[in-house]
């Protein structure tokens, strides 16, 4: 299925496998905190669920977890800018290596 949608000019998106929230089985606000901000680091992209019933352990998560990660200097980009951030970057070191 990927190799078909790659064909048809498309990115196929997942998010970094060590950052699934499991939010949807609700464990808690402090537990989903915890996993998040233990392993963050620059380029994730964080699995959270806004279906399947309650989302409230959800959303007072992303409450403590979108500050902390602004004061430690993270931005939020959507899936399009992180694309086209890391297109740029391969771009750069390609044309450093060919310089050198």
């Amino acid at each position: 299925m990927i190799d078909e949608i790659v064909k048809e000019g498309y990115k196929v998106v997942m998010w970094s496998w060590h950052q699934d929230t499991l939010d949807w089985k609700n464990p808690g606000v402090s537990r989903i905190v915890n996993n998040v901000l233990k392993g963050m680091k620059e380029g994730d992209v964080i699995l959270f669920h806004d279906g399947g019933g309650n989302r409230e352990q959800t959303v007072k998560a992303l409450e403590k977890i979108l500050p902390e990660l602004q004061n430690k200097g993270y931005h939020f980009v959507t899936i399009s800018d992180l694309i086209k951030l890391q297109m740029k970057e391969k771009e750069k070191q390609n044309h450093e290596t060919n310089n050198d």
